[in-house]
């Protein structure tokens, strides 16, 4: 309670429901018809709570609170962000992971040959387990997101990597600058060709860790927003670099009991360069660090 609020309240039940009102009110309140109202005296609001704690009625008012406050939004989380199966296709891709591995959330296939291109596996036995359909034949790199990390195995250059440690921090200084929405960046890899014409891809993480408003206009400070994609920059001039293009792999909403902040990061070369014909391929066990 704030020192502005009024010292005493009354407390009535009706319907069986307990209900304050504000200020003060003298003398005591009357039935209606159609209630069941009981007329109780002014009593101070440290009375009326203990009232209410003794008739059980406020516990599940503050449970439910509790609850309002850790929900999700409800949004759906990239519902367009991923390549639709290829009908016309007969290759996929199965496997399941290692008992010791934490169960997988998500597990995407990006195409080696088409960035643009992300296919979203589906999970079978508890997340232990995965499966890819309609994948046109190629190459492709595996993401598996677990509760608290990140498994990649993206091809960031097919030549070698000449960034030196002045162009890595150009491209950075760049990221950081972008996307404003997200206050917590981290370049996680970077592959490609410096000099005057150089171009480079880079594995990033990005969170919203500040409060969020929706499009209500409601403020939500107990949820995050996480992003993984890939981005691909290039040269603009001396010594600076710029975002070109950015692929989102997947766009997370975090809520209360799950992992908030950055996840852990970790590169699975066997996860990348999967190739894929025209039926489907077995893995086997994948074993993640």
């Amino acid at each position: 309670m704030n020192s502005q609020e009024h010292p005493r309240s009354l407390v009535s039940v009706q319907g069986g429901r307990a209900r304050a009102s504000g200020p003060a009110v003298t003398g005591t309140s009357q039935a209606r018809r159609g209630e069941d109202a009981v007329a109780l005296p002014v009593i101070p609001t440290k009375t009326a709570v203990a009232l209410l704690l003794a008739l059980g009625l406020l516990l599940p008012l503050m449970a439910t609170a509790a609850a309002e406050k850790g929900r999700g939004t409800g949004t759906v989380q990239s519902s367009q962000l991923y390549t639709p199966p290829d009908p016309s296709a007969t290759g996929g891709l199965r496997g399941r992971f290692d008992p010791a591995a934490k169960p997988a959330v998500a597990v995407m296939a990006q195409a080696v040959d088409d960035w643009k291109s992300v296919y979203k596996g589906t999970l079978e036995d508890g997340g232990r387990a995965f499966a890819f359909s309609g994948l046109p034949v190629g190459r492709y790199d595996l993401v598996v997101v677990t509760a608290d990390a990140v498994h990649e195995g993206l091809t960031l250059a097919r030549a070698d990597d000449t960034l030196t440690a002045d162009e890595r921090k150009a491209i950075e200084a760049a990221i950081l600058k972008s996307t404003p929405f997200f206050d917590t960046k981290l370049m996680h890899r970077s592959a490609g060709v410096g000099g005057d014409e150089g171009n480079a891809r880079v594995f990033l993480q990005e969170v919203r860790t500040r409060p969020v408003t929706l499009q209500s206009a409601e403020v939500r400070s107990d949820i995050q927003v996480r992003s993984l994609k890939l981005v691909l920059t290039e040269r603009a001039g001396r010594p600076g670099w710029a975002l070109v293009h950015t692929r989102e792999i997947i766009r997370q909403e975090v809520t209360e009991g799950q992992v908030k902040g950055l996840l852990a990061h970790h590169y699975v070369p066997r996860l990348g360069g999967v190739r894929v014909v025209e039926t489907v391929k077995d893995l086997g066990t994948v074993t993640l660090p």
